[in-house]
């Protein structure tokens, strides 16, 4: 049950990341830990450069609550676990899309 509830959360928020994102799940003292990172892709003189690592950990306890809820509360919690993510990243999904590293860069000269 853990695994398959793990794996609906990542299917979950895949969604709110971009399409390349890495999405790595696993176990980690019974509490869930999601890692997310994606290939930025704006920088030119660094092609391969990748996006800061979130890193989303749901405590044990907050497991137990989830599946204590009936199916009408956990689509609440689902909606609510997708909001907070958006909101605590969005400002660094915006940053890291749409302004280039190199407009970052001091020029030397």
């Amino acid at each position: 049950m853990a695994e398959d509830l793990l794996d609906y959360w990542v299917r979950l928020i895949k969604t709110i990341f971009p399409a390349n994102a890495w999405i790595n799940s696993h176990f980690s003292n019974n509490d869930h830990l999601i890692q997310i990172d994606w290939k930025l892709q704006n920088d030119s003189e660094n092609p391969t450069k990748r996006s800061k690592k979130i890193e989303i950990i749901i405590k044990e306890g907050a497991i137990e609550d989830y599946l204590d809820k009936n199916k009408k509360d956990r689509e609440l919690s689902d909606i609510m676990l997708k909001e907070f993510i958006c909101e605590r990243y969005n400002h660094l999904f915006l940053i890291m899309i749409f302004m280039p590293t190199n407009m970052h860069r001091r020029k030397s000269g």
